[in-house]
Parts: C-alpha cells; structure tokens; sequence
C-alpha cells in the first residue's frame, strides 16, 4: 500500500487500507467528520455492503479488486458538479490504459471495454461537514483479477476486468498508483476551472458517441436517441427521432445499436 502512494504530490498522503468493510465511503465519511484531510483515501480489500449508483450493490470480494474513496474537499469555485464524475472517469480510464487495457468512458458513471463491459465504477457523494465546507466522497470500484467464471451469474453478461482484457494478472497496487496520480492530475484541472482539457480528454474516451441508446430516466420515463457527446455541464446530448436535441442530467443508458 504504501508505494501506491510514493507517486503523488498530495493525493493519499492520509491514507488507511482495511482487510474488510462494509463501504469505503461510509468509512471515508466518518473520517472527514473526525478531521481526516483533503485527499485522504480509504482502501479496503473487501467490501460487504459495497454499493454504487442508485443504491446498487458493488460486487466486492476480498483479493482480487481495488476498493477506494478519495475524500475531496470542493474549491469554493469550482465547474458545474455535474462534470466531476466525468473527471473522475477520465482520469480512471487513462490510467487503466497505462497497462494496455483499451477502456473507454461510459456516462455517466461506468469504465467500459471496447465491447461494452463495465470495468469499473464511480460513485460520488457529497455532504458538508460543517458550514461552508462541502467534500465529495469519490468512491472508485475496479475489477482487476476476476477472472470470467468468479464473476455472479448475474453479472457473467456484463461485467469484464483487467486480467480478462489483458490476458495477466495485475498488481493492484500498482493499479491504485496510477489512479491515483491519474486522479490527482485531472482533480487539479478541474478545481482551476481548466474544464475545456477535461471535456476534450473525455471526448476521446467517449464510449456512447454516435451509438443509438435507451435512456431510463430517474423518473422512470424512457427515451431512445443517438449520443451526441456531452455539454459543458456534463449532461449527455440525445439526438431524438424527430431530430430534436434532448440533454440528460441523469439517467441509466443502455446501447441498442451503432449507428454510422
């Protein structure tokens, strides 16, 4: 643990890593509120209730993965907080591409294969600790030496990990230190409002960029239209059958077809 965070200026300096929890965030969480610093991290080796968007179970067991929350402090000035899971993808993303894995971002939460396989996934809470300071709690889940039959029936369609990609297993240290130095670099970006380098890194890692999707909203609505990328703010841009443009805040999408 400690040579994953040699390669950082400031990121993972605080740091604690525990054989088992029930989520890194909730662990994270407590720490900010007894005085942990910004860009502490919490690493577990297990999770038991490991959680992701929407209240969603993170498949989390022990030895094979990596399981961390950074405790970020926001910048009184700061980009919409819609783009800071787009940062946090990016930065995810170009880091895993360090090992020869071609993964890509899927908005809005989600690290994906070329096929499609989700690799890794974010998670982002926010709450102020006292008045006037506001942490997001930047939860990263990676699957890194799964193989395909350790994966939960369930998730055997879906899911993919780094060994799976890359034909080898990884050290997961290595991994966290390149997510993390990967992390540290874009969160500086984006906390000097330097959100035009971040909107075109993600668009080179864009995943859903001219693909036909299915939109379910958090209304429960449903809507079918080809992504068009994303604004400013980090909303997703749906081209819809009748040719006008829909931006979505939030939403599960899911990819029907590739368009040319």
């Amino acid at each position: 643990m400690v040579s994953a965070v040699q390669k950082t200026k400031w990121l993972g300096k605080s740091w604690q890593f525990l054989e088992c929890v029930g989520s890194t965030q909730d662990v994270a969480k407590e720490w900010v509120l007894s005085g942990a610093p910004h860009g502490a991290i919490v690493v577990a080796d297990m999770q038991t209730h490991g959680r992701g968007r929407v209240g969603r179970s993170w498949f989390s067991p022990p030895g094979k993965n990596l399981y961390f929350t950074a405790a970020l402090q926001l910048p009184h000035s700061h980009p919409p907080l819609g783009t800071l899971s787009l940062l946090v993808g990016v930065a995810v993303a170009e880091a895993l591409r360090k090992f020869d894995a071609k993964v890509f971002v899927k908005w809005a939460n989600d690290v994906v294969s070329e096929s499609g396989r989700k690799l890794a996934g974010i998670l982002i809470e926010g709450f102020e600790s006292v008045p006037q300071k506001v942490w997001a709690l930047v939860g990263v889940g990676i699957n890194v030496n799964l193989a395909e039959n350790e994966f939960p029936d369930d998730l055997k369609p879906t899911a993919t990990s780094l060994k799976i990609i890359c034909g080898r297993e990884l050290d997961r240290f290595e991994v966290l230190a390149e997510v993390l130095c990967s992390l540290e670099f874009w969160w500086e970006k984006w906390a000097g409002n330097e959100i035009a380098l971040l909107l075109q890194a993600y668009e080179r890692l864009d995943w859903l960029r001219g693909k036909r999707v299915r939109a379910i909203l958090p209304n429960g609505a449903m809507i079918e239209g080809i992504a068009q990328g994303i604004t400013a703010d980090g909303e997703l841009r749906l081209i819809l059958p009748d040719g006008t443009e829909q931006r979505l805040v939030a939403g599960d999408v899911s990819v029907r077809e590739a368009v040319s």
